[in-house]
């Protein structure tokens, strides 16, 4: 039976879609952006976080790229040269391959329109974004971990990133915000502050650490511990602008995050135990932050 010319391309037409269909980014994937290609999911930062890491690579160009190797999950990079230069990447090599270390790695979700939405690296990138001779054009790396492309609007794909714990709609003050109020993309001009967020990420490794390999990482974790914290600290109580009061918040909130029990329910259904709480405060760990990450914090906001 001989097929008419346009049911022909009729059937063509559809074998096309169907193929076209499955061309996109799927999960498990390792995909090349700008960092003006990802949407964030989160409307906030802890500047603070963000200023060590501008500091230090202003005192150390090493560090930025250790900083883009690992975070492409490199490993550091080796040592650089003076003509080292983040947006061309044949001038500086990394230790290991691109995705030989996944779970260091930023990740996406793929949205409507093949649109990225990054779920972890919001610190990082906007490091990155504002870091001179870096940027918005820079070309990172991340890992896909979901595919909701087939949304079948922006309303029924933030209810399935909501559903999937993919997307955190507070603000600095912990009040909840909509999918309308995020920003467009990532960076210190574009994300708002919230102090409590950057208190988590220096009491990391002592009073809480993610899971190691092997383990699920909850996306948002720190920022479920800072929301958790934000009805226990009074960080008005601290002299934030020099290094012992910094300390002080730090020791205070990482007696907070250890106190018993593990059990504890912290946020989004987990406890603190599932979101890698310790049983006691490593104080050698806090010392080394007060030490050697704090200055680096309130001199970058003493001369900026």
């Amino acid at each position: 039976m001989r097929i008419p010319p346009h049911a022909l391309a009729l059937l063509l037409a559809l074998a096309c879609t169907q193929a076209l269909a499955f061309t996109g980014p799927q999960p498990g994937d390792v995909v090349e952006v700008s960092l003006d290609q990802v949407h964030p999911t989160q409307a906030v930062i802890g500047y603070d976080q963000v200023y060590f890491k501008l500091e230090r690579f202003a005192r150390d160009r090493q560090k930025l790229f250790d900083e883009i190797c690992e975070s492409n999950g490199q490993d550091e990079a080796q040592t650089i040269n003076v003509s080292a230069d983040p947006l061309k990447p044949d001038s500086y090599a990394c230790k290991d391959e691109p995705n030989k270390h996944p779970e260091e790695m930023k990740t996406v979700v793929v949205g409507p329109g093949g649109q990225f939405y990054l779920t972890d690296g919001h610190h990082t990138f906007s490091a990155l974004w504002g870091q001179p001779g870096a940027g918005p054009q820079l070309k990172m790396k991340v890992r896909v971990t979901d595919d909701f492309s087939d949304s079948a609007d922006m309303s029924a794909f933030w209810v399935r990133m909501e559903k999937a714990r993919k997307v955190w709609l507070k603000d600095g003050n912990g009040q909840s915000i909509s999918p309308a109020q995020l920003p467009a993309h990532v960076g210190l001009k574009a994300l708002h502050n919230d102090v409590m967020r950057s208190i988590v990420y220096f009491v990391r490794g002592a009073a809480y650490d993610k899971p190691k390999a092997g383990k699920v990482s909850p996306e948002f974790l720190e920022s479920y511990w800072a929301n958790w914290l934000r009805e226990r600290l009074v960080l008005a109580d601290y002299n934030l602008s020099e290094r012992s009061g910094y300390h002080q918040a730090l020791q205070a909130a990482s007696e907070l995050m250890v106190k018993s029990p593990l059990s504890k329910p912290v946020g989004g259904g987990m406890t603190a135990k599932q979101l890698g709480g310790f049983k006691s405060v490593k104080r050698k760990v806090l010392t080394k932050t007060a030490d050697e990450r704090l200055p680096l914090v309130i001199d970058y906001k003493a001369t900026h």
